[in-house]
């Protein structure tokens, strides 16, 4: 039997992709195909205690496969390295900017959309094509995938899918009204006790800016109160953007409670820049602005001219 391996990127893991990965490894095995899901990433603090509780199913060796789904990435230079690109015959994505490659390759089976949260592509699937009634535990996961990814149905880049697909989703979870609240509370406890691990576990390098001569680090911590957090762990901040060795780098921190971003950072080429294309003010380093904004949407941003 063909296995096929559904897996993402390498740098770390979201709930976004461990939710789709897991989900669509019981799609395929409802459809009697052999699946497995396989992550090399680190978990980030978007997966937090209570979801490891869960119990998701999941390896991180890799032991060999016939075929790749690819979840929440199109980027070939952030792949899993055990990935072989000619064996890949799905993708599911949110992030935009390759959708000619992999349309070239894949024709169909091609999904890049931008939408809220890759989830809402894998739940729609599941949806239209499993004759079996999804599990808990995977509707829990896409659901906080939901809930992250589009900062509690506040991102710009939310449609009425996410939100349609959340609150489906929702039925199988057995989730009270409240949990969204405690889902990232318990994100911002996991982000005090270790700050400057949690920073780097969600960090991109972003090249290609038109402009900006040097790549530019950017590190996101998506919070419940980011301005108390910011308050007393600027140092940790810091020092994990400035270990990747370049010389621009900012976070950009949601404040879900506050409906706004905080933005740290002390280039003044930066500053000039999220001024610019995103209205941020700033005061000194620390910068806010008047809507929620997730890394992607300000990366998108900032890159058109």
């Amino acid at each position: 039997m063909n296995k096929i391996v559904v897996t993402s990127g390498n740098k770390y893991t979201d709930i976004d992709i461990l939710g789709c990965a897991v989900a669509y490894v019981e799609l395929l095995r409802n459809e009697e195909k052999e699946a497995e899901a396989v992550i090399s990433g680190v978990l980030n603090k978007s997966i937090t205690n209570e979801i490891k509780g869960w119990n998701p199913e999941y390896s991180t060796s890799f032991t060999g496969a016939d075929s790749f789904v690819i979840v929440d990435t199109s980027h070939p230079k952030f792949l899993a390295e055990f990935v072989e690109e000619d064996k890949i015959i799905e993708l599911y994505d949110h992030h935009t900017g390759f959708e000619e490659r992999y349309v070239q390759l894949l024709g169909d089976n091609c999904h890049i959309e931008p939408i809220g949260a890759c989830a809402t592509l894998i739940w729609e699937q599941f949806r239209e094509r499993s004759k079996k009634e999804i599990s808990q535990t995977s509707a829990r996961l896409l659901y906080a995938a939901i809930v992250s990814n589009s900062l509690n149905f506040k991102a710009q880049i939310t449609i009425d899918r996410d939100i349609i697909a959340a609150k489906e989703l929702k039925k199988y979870t057995g989730l009270s009204d409240s949990w969204i609240k405690k889902y990232f509370f318990d994100q911002d406890e996991l982000v005090i006790k270790d700050p400057y691990q949690e920073t780097i576990n969600d960090t991109h390098i972003q090249d290609n800016i038109k402009g900006v001569e040097k790549n530019i680090v950017i590190g996101q911590l998506e919070l419940w109160d980011s301005k108390s957090f910011l308050a007393k762990h600027l140092k940790d901040v810091e020092k994990a953007l400035t270990s990747f060795g370049e010389e621009l780098w900012f976070l950009t921190s949601p404040s879900i409670s506050e409906g706004k971003n905080y933005i740290y950072t002390k280039n003044d080429q930066i500053k000039a820049l999220l001024k610019e294309k995103i209205n941020a003010r700033f005061s000194g380093d620390i910068g806010t602005t008047d809507i929620l904004w997730l890394r992607k949407e300000i990366v998108r941003e900032i890159s058109n001219p």
